[in-house]
């Protein structure tokens, strides 16, 4: 039997005094399903699902109770609500926090988000379940990172943690031997233990409603849910890489620059020269870094032969050492295109 549409009235103009009286800025007029009526709740208090003033006023003005798990919109009777949270522990946090897994179409990343109490927008979060069997859950990573190594700390398996970050190649040899909690490669790879295992739980019941319990997160981290990195075991080590440039490409890199603005080939010792400062970038490769920045992993690139910026520089110091040739190449450049086009329109 399909549930009945409530209407949700005017709040009375006693209501919004009350608001007002309370503080706008702190809290929100509410519709609260239960009472039938608005109350007035602090701005931490109001989840996403809530109807405030606000979205009353833009027109929603009605609001069907539905069973969560069922494309559920609203709070529901407390009795169903306690009974699910009972039988599924995840229950209460993807309900009041929205908490999806979601991919970023740009990058292809996935994450886990949500949005806190009293928030507008979707924000990472992370999960740990501790030995105890508590669900911390936190849209602060720091906060769960210190829970995390509290709780492996307290049970004797930060070693377990360092083995296995090791076994991944997630870290290095130095790291796992001194069992550095401030290392930075150990910092890297906890982001991304605990970001994997924050989205393996929640994305296991988002796609399977049958999967209702956390795994252990060092459990979590043995399986294949978490990959091994590539390379040797000193990975989250800075990452250089290499271009296939060869000697005759630059050479006629170098030739079409040189023509297209002054146009001319360059002199021996002017290839010599420039020769020997693109082959130094080259050499150097691209070389990317890692690091852990306000709980989220940071990744930078620098070096490498760009060909368009290359290109713009060369421009411009030949254009600076060689004024009257690249004005004179212009001027041909001008009058080889007038000729295309009197001859085009002939």
């Amino acid at each position: 039997m399909a549930e009945k549409t409530v209407n949700i009235l005017q709040p009375t103009p006693e209501q919004e005094l009350a608001w007002t009286r309370a503080g706008v800025g702190g809290h929100k007029l509410v519709w609260d399903p239960k009472k039938k009526d608005w109350v007035v709740r602090k701005n931490d208090k109001v989840t996403p699902r809530d109807i405030t003033l606000q979205k009353w006023n833009d027109g929603q003005k009605t609001y069907t109770p539905i069973t969560p798990g069922r494309g559920g919109a609203l709070d529901v009777a407390e009795e169903t609500a306690r009974k699910q949270a009972e039988e599924d522990p995840l229950y209460t946090y993807v309900r009041d926090y929205l908490l999806e897994v979601v991919t970023d179409p740009k990058t292809n990343e996935t994450t886990l988000k949500g949005i806190p109490k009293g928030g507008a927008e979707a924000v990472p979060f992370y999960l740990y379940l501790d030995s105890k069997g508590t669900i911390n859950i936190s849209d602060d990573y720091n906060a769960i990172k210190k829970k995390a190594i509290d709780d492996l700390k307290a049970t004797n398996k930060l070693n377990s943690l360092f083995q296995e970050l090791y076994n991944k190649k997630k870290i290095s040899k130095a790291t796992f031997e001194a069992k550095d909690i401030l290392a930075t490669d150990f910092n890297a790879a906890l982001v991304d233990a605990i970001n994997s295992y924050s989205k393996g739980v929640i994305g296991n019941r988002q796609f399977d409603p049958t999967a209702t319990k956390a795994p252990d997160f060092l459990t979590f981290l043995q399986s294949g849910s978490f990959a091994t990195a590539g390379g040797s075991g000193d990975a989250n080590l800075p990452e250089r890489r290499f271009q296939d440039i060869s000697k005759d490409q630059l050479n006629a890199f170098i030739d079409s620059i040189y023509l297209e603005t002054i146009g001319r080939k360059p002199t021996e010792e002017q290839r010599t020269a420039k020769m020997k400062e693109l082959n130094k970038i080259v050499k150097a490769g691209i070389v990317t870094t890692t690091q852990v920045v306000d709980g989220e992993i940071q990744t930078r690139t620098k070096g490498g032969f760009s060909q368009e910026q290359q290109a713009l520089r060369l421009q411009k110091e030949l254009k600076e050492q060689n004024p009257f040739e690249y004005e004179r190449r212009q001027a041909f450049g001008f009058m080889d295109e007038l000729q295309k086009i009197l001859s085009g329109g002939m």
